[in-house]
């Protein structure tokens, strides 16, 4: 008998603490303020939009929050705002903190009608017919495309350009890591680096990225280090060879197979 009472008195705090809980989550522990919280202060991000497109209305239970949805939701609606981190203050304040994405590359579709303008992780921030994206400041991609989806290139906005070959996707990735490593965003990239193109071989694809001022850097799948660490010494011995060989205005900087090291060459095959 006495462990029967016990029982009930368990099921029936456990209840009353459920319906607490639920009370608190549907009363207390809801949203009355949500903060937008710039990295960078520009009149292109709209706070009211953000707030609009987050799905954070006031008086939601702020417990059930989905962050990752708030994220997408607002990236979705918002291509050029990049969510960089979502704060839960109990009881009912939101904070969200963003910044502003910057076009790097300039990437044309299959059939060459349209470009769009992609940051450094391929998010598309702008899409263009081919003949109004010849005033764009950004590196243009040559080698690389992508389809338009048959609702219209307009649907690619604020979603990541998927590339005809997967592995152009994945040196972009390495290339976007070296990128913001080395803070070469927006206008700095474009001024260093005039062009990237992709050349397919039989069983790798190297990477031609021509500086602004002529030479060009030359990255290649066969080789056994990682595109970001082949960036990496091409960069360095771009920028810090003292070589009087060098000319920075023409040519190649490559791994060179006769020295097995990273040098200039006059021409690639």
């Amino acid at each position: 008998m006495n462990r029967s009472k016990l029982l009930i008195g368990i099921f029936i705090a456990f209840i009353l603490i459920v319906i607490t809980i639920v009370l608190l989550a549907c009363t207390v522990f809801v949203v009355r303020e949500v903060t937008i919280e710039k990295e960078v202060a520009s009149s292109l991000i709209d706070e009211e939009h953000i707030i609009e497109t987050s799905g954070l209305t006031i008086g939601r239970s702020i417990i059930s929050i989905s962050k990752d949805k708030v994220k997408a939701g607002i990236e979705k609606e918002n291509p050029e705002i990049e969510v960089l981190n979502i704060t839960r203050t109990f009881p009912n304040k939101v904070t969200v903190k963003v910044t502003l994405r910057t076009g790097i590359l300039l990437i044309t579709s299959s059939t060459g009608e349209n470009k769009v303008l992609v940051d450094a992780s391929l998010k598309v921030l702008k899409v263009m017919s081919a003949k109004t994206a010849v005033s764009v400041n950004a590196t243009e991609v040559k080698g690389a495309t992508f389809d338009v989806p048959e609702v219209g290139a307009e649907s690619l906005l604020g979603n990541t350009l998927t590339l005809n070959k997967p592995v152009y996707g994945e040196i972009f990735a390495e290339f976007a890591a070296f990128a913001k490593q080395f803070d070469l965003q927006g206008a700095s990239f474009s001024t260093l680096f005039k062009e990237v193109t992709f050349v397919d071989g039989e069983n790798s694809t190297k990477t031609l990225i021509r500086t602004n001022k002529g030479v060009t850097l030359v990255l290649d799948t066969a080789l056994t280090s990682s595109i970001y660490e082949q960036l990496y010494a091409r960069m360095m011995f771009y920028t810090t060879s003292q070589d009087v060989e060098i000319d920075r205005t023409r040519g190649y900087i490559a791994y060179d197979p006769s020295k097995n090291s990273v040098g200039w060459l006059e021409s690639i095959e």
